[in-house]
């Protein structure tokens, strides 16, 4: 039997995290008791006690992982909680559903990243195929990747990779109640519109497959790209908010920066807290500086230079795509100085 216990949440961490002190925004959650040591083994329980409590209270919850080793780990942890406490619907129905694999444009012209089992999903319409279609890899060409569709062979062309995902097939256990993380961008049978990274709620599974979702869409047998939807990814956290947001955190340094940092902190509008091993070494990791070289070089710039020093700023709070303008702007002022010396020299 899970009994939760009673926390105190704090949302002002993000705020210093907001304005750059990311230092200050660390001590806050901690003099909050937001910050919560556990042992690594314990972690999914302690994650699993809060977001029943939570759960238990009406607010929506999600947990925030590292690496998608520990999504899989909390988001099984999680929903036997949920079981346990009769928080799902009793009966378990068994649906295949396709997990997308990430990979680069270049690991897609790579046919050890068709390994056994993976299929391709078209997310955008390849010649006559519409999206959701799925596809059987066959092999590289130097125009592009081979694949069976439909007992048809057809060339997708290198240009297009970006329209398609690799996936691999599981199978899900699903019930009323079970949270979802929906993983393509496309318009269902109904008309109905869904999006990559939305998380949703199952209200119940048809006997042909289709799912009913707590908001009236459904998803048609067709849409099977979504994995479970306790714990996501920092990266897939991005642009989705919620009441409350649980940090689980594995001290892998690679995986902890300032920028991912303040994307997960600020995630709850309620609040947040963190589960670590090992306190000193997360605060050490998020205030390690995410950005490129590009994005340093450019803020020393900003700051040497009196035209651009409002760049500085904006830097650290936006990050890379601030960093591409202010690049842009540079070189932009740059070619305008010398287009106007040019004519200034040819008019005297």
């Amino acid at each position: 039997m899970i009994r939760p216990q009673a926390v105190h949440f704090d949302s002002t961490g993000d705020k210093f995290a907001a304005s750059g002190r990311l230092y200050r925004s660390f001590l806050e959650l901690d003099r909050m008791r937001a910050v919560v040591v556990c042992r690594m083994n314990d972690q999914p329980d302690e994650l699993a006690n809060e977001y029943l409590r939570l759960d238990e209270q009406g607010h929506s919850t999600v947990v925030v992982s590292q690496t998608w080793t520990e999504v899989h780990r909390v988001n099984e942890r999680v929903r036997a909680a949920l079981k346990e406490e009769g928080l799902l619907g009793v009966e378990d129905h068994s649906i295949d559903a396709l997990e997308k694999v990430d990979l680069t444009a270049a690991e897609k012209r790579d046919a050890r990243s068709y390994g056994p089992g993976r299929v391709i999903v078209f997310n955008q319409r390849i010649q006559k195929f519409e999206p959701g279609t799925v596809a059987q890899f066959v092999e590289v060409l130097d125009k592009g990747i081979l694949a069976e569709v439909q007992d048809n062979l057809v060339v997708i062309q290198h240009r297009n990779l970006e329209r398609i995902n690799v996936c691999r097939p599981l199978t899900l256990p699903l019930a009323s109640g079970d949270r979802l993380q929906l993983k393509a961008n496309r318009r269902l049978q109904g008309g109905s519109i869904v999006t990559n990274g939305e998380l949703v709620t199952v209200r119940q599974v048809r006997g042909d497959g289709a799912i009913e979702l707590i908001d009236g869409r459904v998803l048609d047998a067709g849409y099977r790209e979504f994995v479970p939807g306790y714990a996501v990814t920092s990266y897939g956290s991005q642009g989705r908010t919620v009441d409350y947001v649980l940090f689980s955190d594995s001290t892998i340094k690679a995986a902890t920066n300032d920028q991912q940092w303040y994307v997960t902190i600020s995630r709850g509008r309620r609040g947040i807290r963190i589960f670590t091993p090992d306190k000193e070494q997360l605060r050490e990791n998020a205030l390690r500086s995410g950005q490129r070289r590009l994005a340093l070089e450019l803020s020393r710039f900003a700051r040497r230079s009196i035209r651009f020093r409002w760049a500085d700023s904006l830097l650290r709070r936006y990050g890379e795509r601030i960093t591409t303008m202010i690049h842009r702007g540079r070189h932009f002022h740059q070619f305008n100085h010398a287009l106007e010396r040019h004519y200034e020299h040819k008019t005297t």
